[in-house]
């Protein structure tokens, strides 16, 4: 009788977490199921997830991420007169008195071309 291989303990608890799963698909499938592995980067194992709805989907996470980002980067906020909390310049009104506010005060371009 031939002996087992050995296998560290890290390696038999992985296994016990993580156990293998194996299924029969038809051609067709299995080929669709790799280029969507190809166009879209992923692991099967992360399209099972995002079937399953246990992974968010990488296209939303990606939105999320760069939405977030631009928000940082583009937003424009200003104190409350009130109680001084950070308000959000979404209203057409507001952006109209900022853009007054700003023209009869003298913001101009730092390097403006019509001077």
């Amino acid at each position: 009788m031939a002996k087992r291989k050995h296998q560290p303990p890290a390696k038999i608890r992985y296994n016990q977490t993580h156990p293998t799963v194996s299924i029969r698909v038809s051609k067709d499938l299995y080929d669709l199921l790799q280029e969507l592995r190809e166009k879209s980067g992923k692991s099967l194992g992360d399209i099972l997830r995002e079937a399953l709805g246990k992974q968010a989907p990488t296209a939303q996470t990606a939105f999320d991420r760069g939405y977030a980002k631009a928000r940082e980067t583009f937003q424009v906020t200003y104190a409350c007169s009130e109680c001084g909390s950070l308000m959000q310049v979404n209203s057409a009104d507001e952006k109209q008195a900022i853009a007054r506010y700003m023209r009869e005060n003298g913001w101009h371009h730092v390097n403006c071309p019509n001077k």
